[in-house]
């Protein structure tokens, strides 16, 4: 299997992580999306939409983090790392769309890369408030993990880690770029410290750490 991925991406760490976790066979292929790689004619038949992660199984392709997870789980590791049982099992779907979608949207799309990436800059004052709206939303996500998902058990669904806490703990961690601070939410504090003990975590986030270094020293 090859893993097609950019290393500073959350949906792409969390899908790494799974396969580090599961031993799975996969050779990782770093793309340069600076270079365009993502746009080339030979990838563009494994993702016609041009984005990462992608993963070939054999004639397989399949794209989006959220279905190569499923792909993997159903084939190769009996759903290992999504939960105890069937309730736990579907809860950490749930989550793992959630955070593709609702959660990634709103920390990469609205907060993070407006502020990093041209491409995705607003013109005037309207990055400005894109920014902001996306911290408003923030901070609603953040009191329901604080208040609702984290405050009865150790992890998201349930005692044990799952795909689902990887998955999302990936998505926070890109608040380190603007040295977010987690402070008025105890829970969430002492479950990323919980996340980020978890075996192969500081081996996929090298590059994203070497960036925050850079950050640091510019």
């Amino acid at each position: 299997m090859k893993l097609y991925v950019v290393k500073v991406s959350p949906c792409c760490r969390a899908v790494w992580l799974y396969c580090l976790r599961n031993k799975l066979p996969v050779e990782i292929i770093e793309l340069d999306l600076f270079a365009g790689e993502h746009k080339s004619e030979d990838f563009l038949k494994l993702n016609p939409h041009g984005e990462v992660p992608v993963l070939t199984d054999g004639e397989n392709s399949v794209f989006e983090a959220c279905a190569v997870l499923r792909y993997l789980a159903y084939k190769y590791t009996n759903h290992k790392d999504f939960g105890k049982n069937s309730a736990e099992k579907w809860k950490v779907f749930s989550y793992l769309t959630w955070a593709s979608s609702e959660l990634h949207r709103i920390v990469g799309y609205r907060i993070i890369y407006p502020q990093f990436f041209e491409k995705y800059h607003l013109p005037n004052d309207a990055n400005d408030a894109l920014v902001e709206k996306g911290m408003e939303e923030l901070t609603k996500v953040l009191e329901t993990l604080e208040h609702q998902a984290l405050a009865f058990s150790k992890f998201l669904c349930g005692d044990q880690i799952t795909i689902a806490d990887l998955y999302v703990g990936t998505v926070l961690t890109q608040l380190e770029w603007i040295e977010f601070d987690f402070k008025l939410w105890p829970n969430i504090i002492g479950w990323l410290a919980a996340i980020k003990k978890s075996n192969h975590w500081e081996f996929v986030h090298e590059k994203h750490n070497g960036f925050l270094k850079e950050l640091k020293n510019n």
